[in-house]
C-alpha cells in the first residue's frame, strides 16, 4: 500500500527499522516507543521492508518466522519508491551533503536512513527513530528529543 496524499495526518507516524523491530518483537525496548504509536497507523518505508527481510534470510528465518514477518509489515502502510520520493531522496542526500559540517544522511553509508528522511520529509510525517544521525536534518520531524546513538 503506497501512501498517496497524508499531508500533515497527525494519525499516522513513520517508524525506522529498528524501531519496527522494536515493536513488533515486543521488547522491552519498545516500551519507550508505545506512546508515540498508540492510535496511530504504522508507516514503513519500502527500504525498511528491505533491511527487514535482509535481516531474515541473513538469520535463516524458518517458515513460522517469515509468515511472522509478513504479518507484521502487513500490519503497516509502506511507502513505495515514486519518482517523486526519488528526487526528494537526491535533494536530501545533495542538501545533507552541503552542510557544514557534513550531515550523515549526505554520506553513501547512509544511503537507507536517507531514503527514510526522504519519506518523512516529502509525506510531512513524523519520524519515530533513536538514531542520531536524522538530528538536525531541516525539514523533518523527529519525534524523540533525546536519540541514542
Amino acid at each position: 500500500m503506497a501512501i498517496v496524499a497524508v499531508g500533515e495526518h497527525e494519525d499516522y507516524v513513520l517508524v525506522d527499522t529498528t524501531v519496527f523491530i522494536y515493536l513488533a518483537r515486543g521488547q522491552e525496548r519498545a516500551q519507550r516507543f508505545l506512546p508515540y504509536v498508540e492510535g496511530r497507523r504504522v508507516v514503513l518505508s519500502f527500504v525498511s521492508v528491505a533491511e527487514l527481510w535482509r535481516g531474515a534470510y541473513a538469520q535463516q528465518y524458518g517458515v513460522a518466522r517469515r509468515r511472522r514477518l509478513e504479518s507484521d509489515i502487513a500490519g503497516t502502510v509502506v511507502v513505495q519508491p515514486t519518482e517523486d520520493l526519488a528526487h526528494e531522496w537526491a535533494r536530501l542526500s545533495n542538501e545533507a551533503r552541503g552542510m557544514s559540517p557534513g550531515h550523515a544522511l549526505g554520506q553513501k553509508a547512509q544511503a537507507h536512513d536517507a531514503w527514510i528522511a526522504a519519506t518523512a520529509r516529502l509525506y510531512k510525517l513524523p519520524l519515530l527513530t533513536e538514531d542520531s544521525d536524522f538530528a538536525g536534518m531541516p525539514g523533518l520531524s523527529l519525534l524523540l528529543d533525546d536519540p541514542v546513538r
